[in-house]
């Protein structure tokens, strides 16, 4: 069998891997037009701050593809799939396969601004490459102006924040990380990440155009009549599911790439698709949406990977979880965070330095945001996760919880590892 994989992130290494355990002759080719073997794209920010090197990235080492008979082929554009001739046409040579995956994850997306686009300081972050963009254009004497402060752009402005003489973050939304924080949560992060990165933000407001002199942009304007000097300009508004070669393919997309919620074959029975591209379909409200997470492309990876092979893993249910830090400050979410609805209720319990939310939906558990209080955030997910009855728990979750909340069969279960 020829397995081609385009995309070498987290959804296609987790492809090949699998394919590898359960297709041992195989032959395995992944195609990247990133200049780099895969590494943690969640580490770019850290990479910024000079915390990791460009080795300490790396998800595997190089010697352990040779030795999985995994062939990376980098830096090499991806052009058509030819779903007839079972071909990837990629640089100037034709791979042919068997079964085809494909991984490429999101792009970003720039909103139209004046006088932005082709100025050699406005740079995007989304991964390494631009990344090392940044960081040469970066010093003490930087003033840093960040478009965004939804995760990509919180982590790029602490990362500057670290390097630059000042960080300004302008958001459209009233508050910062709306896709993962409900309002009070988000007031108690912005002052904390206030405090300890002496950041600025420009909240319910955006950039309308940047000034300058020839390709250099020196200031932006906002659309409140603000201007705000700028040596450094990055546009960290959000990603967009990167689907023209499935859609140029002929393959079935609607935002993303459209595939069997369980099997993640797409419309063409030997081309499967995972990760940022695909739409998934969120087991807590049954909506379909793009769940652009580390962990759920490595999910549906895996899956793709054991369907190609022709395992028998499916995708259980797909979510939206999150755990990061901002200056040592621990976030963790999961679940339907912004859920509107009569159905849903939420219990809320704030210190100075803690938030904990619950939302509930009848009497299951279906989100929770934790700040500075995540040391039981995997029993929550464990029961948002496997749909628990919290009426048959012996004890009070919005407490610290614990495996005691589970009767003593559920419990030997847990400990033995399964999940149902």
């Amino acid at each position: 069998m020829k397995y081609v994989i385009i995309g070498a992130s987290a959804a296609g290494l987790a492809c090949a891997e699998q394919i590898r355990k359960e297709d041992k002759a195989g032959d395995i080719k992944i195609i990247t037009k990133e200049k780099y073997l895969p590494y943690s794209r969640p580490s770019i920010s850290y990479y910024l701050k000079g915390v990791v090197s460009e080795k300490d990235m790396l998800l595997r080492k190089p010697n352990y593809y040779k030795s999985k008979k995994i062939e990376i082929i980098i830096n090499t554009e991806i052009k058509a799939i030819d779903k007839k001739a079972k071909t990837v046409k990629a640089g100037r040579k034709v791979y042919p396969y068997d079964k085809l995956c494909i991984c490429t994850g999101s792009y970003p997306f720039v909103p139209p601004m004046e006088n932005v686009l082709g100025k050699e300081n406005a740079l995007t972050f989304l991964d390494l490459a631009a990344t090392k963009a940044v960081k040469e254009k970066a010093d003490g004497s930087t003033r840093a102006v960040v478009i965004g402060a939804g995760l990509i752009g919180m982590k790029a402005a602490e990362g500057l924040s670290k390097i630059c003489k000042s960080v300004d973050v302008v958001e459209l939304s009233p508050r910062i990380l709306p896709s993962i924080l409900d309002g009070s949560a988000s007031k108690l992060v912005k002052k904390y990440v206030e405090q300890e990165g002496h950041i600025k933000f420009h909240l319910g407001d955006t950039v309308i155009k940047a000034q300058g002199k020839g390709k250099k942009i020196t200031s932006v304007i906002l659309k409140s009549g603000k201007e705000l000097k700028c040596d450094l300009l990055i546009l960290a508004v959000g990603v967009r599911p990167e689907t023209a070669l499935a859609e140029k393919a002929g393959l079935e997309v609607n935002r993303g790439i459209l595939t069997n919620p369980q099997t993640m074959q797409t419309s063409n029975e030997n081309i499967y698709a995972a990760g940022d591209c695909v739409v998934s379909t969120d087991m807590l409200d049954g909506n379909k949406k793009i769940i652009a997470l580390w962990v759920n492309a490595v999910g549906q990876g895996t899956v793709a990977g054991s369907q190609m092979a022709g395992g028998s893993e499916i995708i259980n249910g797909s979510y939206a979880v999150n755990a990061i830090d901002f200056y040592g400050q621990r976030i963790c979410t999961c679940g339907l965070i912004n859920a509107e609805g009569e159905q849903y209720r939420d219990v809320v319990k704030q210190s100075e330095n803690t938030y904990k939310r619950l939302i509930f939906e009848g009497n299951h558990l279906v989100g929770f945001v934790l700040i500075n209080d995540s040391e039981n955030a995997g029993i929550y997910t464990s029961l948002i996760e496997n749909k628990v009855d919290i009426t048959s728990l012996e004890g009070d979750i919005t407490k610290t919880p614990s495996l005691f909340l589970f009767d003593k069969t559920a419990r030997q279960n847990r400990l033995k590892g399964e999940t149902a």
